[in-house]
């Protein structure tokens, strides 16, 4: 999967990343186009695997929230509610007839069947942005960290040429802190990083 530029762009609206927290909250988005198709599943497991991502898994690993390249496809696969350091709040997929299932906190639609609760499934893939970012129901998982502080967000949706657009966006509470304005660029740097190492 070769990568292309990362671009900082506009949160979609109604997505997960969008619709989480409060409205003065901290968000922001990345982007970069890729060539073919790429599903939510490889992205996720392609991000958490990746070089760019090992040093945080190492430094997770030193307290005690380590996770495996196994543990990263089995999230990817939606047969994982936790990750490292994170707990899936929401995940969205889309089907080949374009219906999206919002899998709920389960992370999966054979975990949310298994507990009772069927995906609910909706129509369309939403309009776009300006910037060509589509505002709703692309394919796209919410993950919050443990302390509830912070949230990461991965989305894929459909590019130019038969490409695909990779979205990677962050979330944090309380934002005003004069630490957290500190890290912003530290943070920012990071993002680009991370989504270009994929």
């Amino acid at each position: 999967m070769a990568m292309a530029k990362v671009n900082a762009c506009d949160v979609p609206e109604g997505s997960l990343l969008a619709e989480f927290g409060g409205p003065d909250d901290y968000r922001d988005c990345f982007a970069c186009a890729v060539p073919g198709e790429v599903t939510l599943a490889a992205f996720i497991e392609r991000f958490y695997c990746s070089m760019a991502f090992r040093p945080e898994r190492l430094a997770l690993g030193l307290i005690g929230r380590g996770a495996s390249n196994a543990d990263a496809a089995k999230l990817a696969r939606g047969e994982a509610q936790t990750f490292a350091a994170w707990n899936v709040v929401d995940r969205w997929e889309t089907d080949a007839q374009g219906l999206v299932a919002e899998h709920g906190p389960a992370g999966s639609a054979r975990a949310s069947r298994v507990g009772g609760a069927r995906p609910q499934t909706r129509k369309g893939r939403g309009d776009r942005t300006p910037d060509g970012v589509q505002t709703t129901k692309n394919p796209q998982i919410l993950l919050r960290d443990f302390s509830g502080a912070t949230a990461s967000w991965l989305s894929v949706q459909p590019g130019t040429n038969s490409g695909t657009v990779l979205l990677f966006g962050s979330w944090v509470g309380k934002p005003d802190s004069g630490v957290v304005k500190a890290l912003m660029p530290v943070h920012q740097w990071y993002a680009r990083v991370l989504l270009g190492g994929v």
